[in-house]
């Protein structure tokens, strides 16, 4: 079965049968243990890291510079980067995070955003986490990522055409139009998580708002709780079907001078990563991905959560 992306247009091949080759889902958590000790991210070891922007009055939640940053405000790549530690504790993951944690979490990365955008020099404000070794962490200690660029990335800007697109043609937004089928996971009131039609990677989430957003800045403190509440138990079903997965999380909003909102809807996306990218996904722009979004669905829906 062949599926194309009707947001960025790239082809997925489902193909069932490999997820039966040998280690096709091993998960194999090879990251060296660092010891709380030489950890840069504990509370103990602030001297490790840069002067700290934010922190939560309790210190559970803190903001850094970005040590080694890939934009700087000191060259021509003008940005801002900046590491979220979203824990004190050395060996607490998200999946494990309370309710009110994962609300103090939305509160904090919202009020960042807003920050950043602050300034005129900005365009657009990239939010992400990268759990595990696969997943890019460099460090064990669950932490994301705030980009603050002074370009909007093509990606983005294919977004923002082809929604607007689809919002002229149709007089709706894209997602506010959704047929989600049998490939709910789990939803609330304001909320609702789902495996995409055409997800690249074996069980892809999106999560969605119901009510038309389009950027994280406009979000009301009862949906930031509901969405950090979704986004937990999300990648705590994950978790349960592979222990130990790595996965990474972004989070897409309209970029601040985006004229057209009502054509963008904000989302997020949780990529596993499972199984490896190789020589004809590199070489096509395609990918292969061995479980159809009806049944990953089903398998992450029928998760029970403690």
């Amino acid at each position: 079965m062949i599926k194309k992306c009707y947001l960025t247009g790239e082809y997925v091949f489902y193909a069932t049968d490999r997820a039966s080759r040998p280690h096709a889902f091993k998960i194999i958590d090879d990251t060296p243990p660092v010891p709380k000790e030489y950890c840069p991210f504990c509370p103990e070891n602030e001297d490790m890291t840069p002067k700290r922007i934010f922190a939560t009055p309790d210190n559970n939640i803190r903001i850094v510079p970005n040590k080694y940053p890939f934009v700087s405000s000191e060259d021509g790549s003008f940005g801002v980067h900046d590491v979220l530690i979203d824990t004190a504790d050395h060996d607490e993951r998200m999946a494990q995070f309370s309710d009110d944690h994962m609300h103090s979490l939305m509160r904090v990365i919202k009020q960042r955003v807003m920050q950043l955008e602050e300034d005129e020099r900005i365009k657009y404000v990239q939010v992400f986490k990268n759990q595990g070794r696969d997943a890019g962490a460099s460090q064990s200690h669950s932490h994301w990522q705030i980009a603050a660029l002074s370009v909007v990335p093509v990606k983005m800007e294919h977004l923002l055409e082809v929604l607007g697109n689809y919002y002229k043609e149709n007089h709706k937004c894209y997602f506010c139009s959704m047929d989600f089928g049998t490939r709910i996971i789990e939803e609330n009131e304001l909320f609702i998580s789902y495996m995409p039609a055409d997800a690249k990677f074996a069980y892809e989430m999106d999560i969605l708002p119901k009510r038309h957003i389009a950027t994280i800045a406009d979000f009301t403190d009862e949906e930031l709780r509901s969405f950090g509440i979704l986004l937990r138990n999300s990648v705590k079903r994950l978790g349960k079907v592979y222990e130990g997965v790595s996965y990474n999380v972004c989070f897409y909003s309209a970029p601040k001078e985006t004229e057209n909102k009502e054509s963008f809807h904000f989302y997020a996306q949780i990529f596993p990563r499972i199984g490896h990218m190789a020589g004809f996904e590199f070489s096509t722009g395609c990918y292969i991905n061995s479980v159809l979004p009806e049944d990953g669905a089903k398998t992450l829906r029928n998760i029970k959560l403690d």
